[in-house]
């Protein structure tokens, strides 16, 4: 979630499930999302920071970032490969922001040898979900080679003040957008993006919708152990435990991957290789507690 998260979002006035008109000057497409999505609305000051520890069990570890997090300069890719084995970059925002940093950063990361994705902050507040995903897959530099991980979509809380919970939609509209968008996704390179979301957003604005568990998910939930998964997931394919600071040299959001380093080639766009979406025989099957 953007630094702009506010209290708001849990407000008795914010009912889930309701649709809600959105203020269209407070939508305007800036571009400030970015994937810190907390375990729930105004948790954020107590959740971990990218200094916590890795949780148990979890080798492989990666990062996400930003425009946000050349705040302080460039990022040290090579420095970031000596610690980490991917990283999701975000790349654009609805239908006409460009992060200015993408290119470069998903550049000097694939240089410096990590797997390496782009991720889209959704709008589903546009209504316009195929446009959307092809302004993503067009600047995506998506690759069917051994180190271009599958796409992300993010799909969490509004950043900008006032705006309703769940973007105006109602739970069906809502469901409606995500599967236009990721129909499209696989329209244009043939398989469905990941879905990086938090379980106290996704239920509630899609219903409890189980009908997305053959996409990869990128669970975001800040504590020590792995927190409730999403309707419709059995597993994760990675797991966003804590959140960057860009005000801070270095401090990125810190992410796992359930599972060894070959299964997670199997998110890559590896032509050789037959990735099942949310089901890498290869991923653990951990559970909270």
């Amino acid at each position: 979630m953007s630094k702009k998260w506010i209290s708001v979002l849990v407000s008795a006035g914010l009912m889930l499930g309701m649709s809600q008109p959105v203020n269209a000057a407070a939508s305007t497409l800036d571009g400030d999302g970015r994937a810190n999505a907390s375990v729930q609305p105004g948790a954020r000051a107590t959740s971990l920071s990218a200094t916590a520890g890795v949780p148990a069990g979890y080798t492989i570890r990666g990062i996400d970032v930003s425009s946000h997090d050349h705040n302080l300069g460039p990022i040290d890719w090579p420095a970031v490969a000596k610690d980490y084995k991917f990283a999701y970059i975000k790349a654009t925002e609805g239908s006409t922001y460009l992060n200015p940093y993408f290119a470069g950063d998903y550049a000097a990361a694939k240089s410096a040898g990590l797997l390496v994705g782009a991720y889209h902050f959704a709008r589903p507040d546009a209504r316009d979900p195929v446009t959307e995903a092809n302004f993503f897959i067009d600047n995506a530099k998506f690759l069917k080679d051994r180190q271009t991980l599958v796409p992300m979509v993010d799909i969490e809380w509004p950043y900008w003040s006032g705006a309703p919970t769940c973007y105006g939609l109602t739970t069906t509209e809502f469901s409606n957008w995500v599967r236009a968008f990721s129909n499209q996704v696989k329209a244009r390179i043939g398989r469905v993006p990941m879905i990086y979301t938090n379980t106290n957003f996704w239920n509630p604005c899609t219903g409890n919708n189980a009908t997305f568990g053959d996409h990869p998910l990128d669970i975001a939930g800040y504590t020590t152990t792995r927190p409730p998964l999403p309707a419709g997931w059995t597993k994760e394919a990675v797991w966003q435990y804590a959140a960057g600071n860009p005000s801070q040299p270095a401090n990125y959001s810190q992410n796992v991957f359930n599972g060894d380093y070959v299964a997670l080639t199997r998110l890559t766009g590896d032509p050789l290789r037959t990735f099942r979406t949310g089901a890498a025989p290869t991923l653990s099957s951990r559970r909270a507690g």
